[in-house]
């Protein structure tokens, strides 16, 4: 019995085999061509992006680098190399970079840069048009590839054009290097690229096209977080003053918790001898406080000095207040039009005074007291991106897209859901006070920020011009050799060909039915930190 089973079996597994064998070989089959097929695309993406190089950038073609395949094109070599300016590939940091991206027909598809969003027409108010700041080490986490290879590697330059120029021909980037990336598809991205939150071109760029990218090194960071405290403390010395709250207090500039209104060292009394910032108190570091902020009390308590601090301390400018030439950032006294909106809206029939200064026993909110709250947050810059309040709303935005309402808050119940900085300043504010804050990412929205986006809501129907570019092939050939003999010859032929067809005959294809409404919300890098100023309702309203 047992050699008629094994004898049965082994006849099964021959057949099994029989049958197997097509379907593995099939598949061997399937790999194989796949490999090839990528192979075979990326070589001729290699031959066609040469191609164009040789036609639109000859001088270039003696940079192309072998890892990755792309091209580089040096503009500004950046800060002389030595002990205290390291390239950006000696380290693992953080690096905050100015880009833009094109296809290779110079339509634009992403940008930083407000001007060049406001040519392509996709400029928002909602939208923080500075540098983007990514953790750039040893493995590559969040950046687009080919900016990485190109940070990370030494960019080999021929000899000639290195010269010509000045360069080394093994260049490496550091703080101040801006240069332009010719990059075939595969270190672009398997998807194509598209910009969001504001940072969209005219297009989106589709997969397997080749990708230019202008790129600027603004700073290097080792250390994020000692940055970002760095440039808060910086900020408060530069407005008004800053005073620590300490165990030991023995250090000048600090002291210990004041007990009472009397102390000289209270928040109220310190604003009098030059301190206009506080700590929150004694064991929470950089979270500061200015208690008699009074957006009805003049112009002193709305100006804004803007340092930008670098990791070593120094000031790399005096004032960077936010300003791209465009409305609300255009260099028009934006701080005196929202005082004026906010006396109207919240003291119109009296003049001011904070209660705790004319109060020193006025009531606080204390950990169960519940706090309505209407608020204005900044980034350190001045860059307005959130408010409950409607007449700011239509001042910064232009629109108040839907109704602000107080945001409640009780700092026992609902630490969890709101910023760990309101926990810390709101219990001490009495009610009907204005107050303002400064902090770390840390007590605002976290080291990883949030990301902006860009949503559109509603629906269409009919096909659209996009369509028809599908049809004639005009986005592919354009994508490689530009307005040329295949746009006007595409254009000219297929595009009025399907128009007139499927417009002359009725069908609708070209026309589309459109009700849209598009939302924008606003980045927050990663280690940014806030300036939050807040009014609590009178405890009777």
């Amino acid at each position: 019995m047992m050699n008629v089973d094994l004898e049965s079996e082994h006849e099964n597994m021959k057949l099994i085999s029989r049958l197997l064998y097509p379907l593995v070989f099939g598949m061997l089959l399937l790999v194989s061509c796949a490999k090839e097929q990528t192979e075979s695309y990326d070589k001729f993406e290699n031959q066609a992006l040469e191609a164009w190089m040789t036609q639109n950038r000859p001088e270039l073609v003696g940079n192309l680098q072998s890892e990755g395949g792309y091209y580089v094109d040096v503009i500004r070599a950046g800060e002389a190399l030595s002990d205290e300016v390291l390239p950006v590939r000696d380290t693992a940091c953080w690096v905050r970079f100015d880009f833009s991206g094109r296809d290779l027909s110079g339509n634009i598809i992403l940008t930083r840069r407000a001007a060049e969003a406001k040519l392509v027409n996709t400029f928002t108010r909602y939208t923080h048009y500075v540098p983007f700041y990514r953790y750039c080490g040893t493995t590559n986490t969040s950046l687009l590839e080919g900016s990485y290879l190109a940070m990370r590697n030494i960019l080999y330059l021929d000899e000639e054009y290195a010269r010509e120029r000045g360069l080394d021909p093994e260049f490496q980037l550091r703080k101040g290097s801006k240069v332009v990336l010719y990059m075939p598809s595969r270190i672009v991205g398997t998807s194509g690229v598209e910009g969001d939150g504001g940072y969209e071109g005219q297009y989106s760029l589709s997969a397997s096209r080749p990708f230019i990218v202008e790129m600027e090194v603004q700073d290097l960071v080792k250390n994020p977080l000692e940055s970002e405290g760095s440039e808060v403390d910086s900020f408060c010395a530069a407005n008004g003053g800053l005073w620590l709250y300490t165990e030991e207090g023995d250090e000048a500039g600090s002291s210990k918790v004041p007990e009472g209104y009397d102390d000289e060292n209270h928040p109220y009394k310190l604003r009098d001898r030059g301190y206009r910032w506080v700590s929150v108190n004694d064991t929470v570091a950089q979270v500061y406080v200015d208690m008699r902020y009074n957006p009805m009390a003049g112009t002193d308590n709305l100006k804004f000095d803007f340092p930008v601090n670098s990791e070593s301390g120094n000031l790399l400018r005096e004032n960077k207040r936010y300003n791209v030439g465009f409305t609300p950032y255009d260099g028009s006294d934006l701080e005196t039009k929202i005082a004026e909106v906010l006396k109207e809206r919240f003291h119109a029939d009296a003049d001011y005074e904070h209660p705790g200064v004319g109060h020193p026993e006025a009531d606080s909110v204390g950990m169960d007291g519940e706090a309505k709250i209407w608020y204005i947050v900044r980034f350190l810059d001045g860059f307005i991106f959130d408010t409950n309040i409607d007449e700011v709303k239509e001042l910064i935005y232009g629109e108040v897209a839907s109704e602000g309402s107080a945001l409640s808050y009780t700092p026992e119940e609902d630490q969890s859901n709101q910023i760990q900085g309101y926990y810390y300043v709101v219990p001490n504010l009495c009610y009907g006070q204005w107050a303002e804050f400064v902090t770390v990412s840390s007590h605002a929205y976290g080291a990883t920020g949030q990301a902006g986006s860009t949503t559109t809501s509603g629906g269409s129907s009919g096909y659209t011009a996009s369509y028809l570019d599908y049809l004639n092939y005009y986005n592919y050939y354009n994508s490689y050799y530009g307005n040329s003999y295949y746009g006007s010859y595409y254009d000219n032929y297929y595009y009025n060909y399907y128009n007139s067809y499927y417009y002359n005959y009725g069908y609708g294809y070209g026309d589309t039915t459109t009700e849209t409404t598009t939302t924008v919300s606003t980045e927050i890098p990663p280690y940014t930190p806030l300036i939050f100023q807040i009014y609590i309702e009178p405890a009777d309203e």
